[in-house]
């Protein structure tokens, strides 16, 4: 049950950010956006690997996803926290760390952009290996159902 609390709080925080404001325009998540979130459970041992690949990535999107052509992403967030005994920060950490990303495009074509240009990424591979080892869960080309700029 604390893992699945744990998921959703992952999904609801990054969501949470991207729609605080509540004033709509072109720079704001909207319905018509489309969306991307990965989560993984990394051993403490391995988190540095993750976070040197988030930070590749990270260059990598500053390089390629400036726009004004898609992909040009509204919303970019890596997010990490320690995985808490009974989700209960008191009683201490498991000895993993969450790590999630968190996309949105104005529309699909963004997404489908992205997607087209991870290929150029040099560490795609490194990612996917990853994903293999330690992903809990994602949502890949997301449908925005709700939102404070409607």
């Amino acid at each position: 049950m604390s893992k699945l609390i744990t998921v959703l709080l992952f999904l609801i925080f990054p969501i949470s950010l991207a729609l605080a404001g509540g004033h709509a325009s072109k720079d704001e998540v909207t319905k018509d956006s489309s969306t991307f979130m990965m989560m993984m459970r990394v051993p403490d041992n391995k988190v540095g690997e993750v976070e040197e690949l988030f930070q590749s990535h990270e260059k990598w999107m500053r390089a390629t996803h400036q726009g004004p052509k898609e992909p040009n992403p509204i919303v970019y967030v890596v997010t990490k926290a320690p995985e808490f005994k009974n989700n209960d920060p008191s009683q201490g950490t498991t000895g993993f760390t969450y790590l999630g990303v968190f996309e949105a495009y104005r529309d699909a074509s963004g997404f489908q952009a992205h997607m087209a240009a991870a290929q150029t990424w040099d560490d795609f591979p490194k990612l996917n290996e990853f994903v293999g080892a330690y992903a809990v869960g994602g949502i890949l080309a997301g449908s925005v159902i709700g939102t404070m700029a409607d």
